[in-house]
């Protein structure tokens, strides 16, 4: 009885161990973000003008929010497409914010990201992504 409890219990040590070590060490909450603002270049595979007022995605998930003045401006802008389907939203009041974001372009802008681990709401109607001008006024991308 003695050699099959050992036995056993190597077996258990073992198993232990083997599956301790499989497990990874360092993780990381799923909305751990570089610090809002860095710098980053995009690379313009599309844009489109959108304004928060009209567009149907941003009245489906926003429209009955009570900051919705606010987000209505901050969906008015450019919808800009990268590669492996990532939107940016760039708010702007200009008449044509698709001016910048021409197909093919490598543009410099600040990056600005919002924790979307609960859906598609606030300001995470595009995923969560902002870009702003690098000289320009930080956006809020807190929920």
């Amino acid at each position: 009885m003695k050699i099959s409890n050992t036995i056993l219990r190597l077996a258990l040590l073992g198993a232990l161990i083997f599956s301790d070590s499989a497990i990874p060490r360092v993780s990381s909450a799923d909305c751990f973000f570089p610090p809002n603002g860095r710098p980053v270049t995009v690379l313009v595979q599309s844009c489109e003008a959108i304004d928060g007022h009209t567009n149907v995605d941003v009245l489906r998930y926003v429209g009955a929010n009570t900051h919705f003045r606010e987000l209505e401006k901050l969906y008015t802008g450019a919808l800009v497409g990268e590669a492996h389907d990532t939107r940016w939203v760039y708010p702007s009041e200009e008449k044509d914010p698709c001016r910048k974001f021409a197909k093919g372009a490598r543009v410099k802008m600040r990056a600005y990201l919002t924790c979307c681990d609960t859906g598609r709401w606030g300001k995470c109607v595009f995923g969560g992504r902002w870009l702003g001008d690098v000289d320009g006024k930080p956006i809020n991308a807190d929920q």
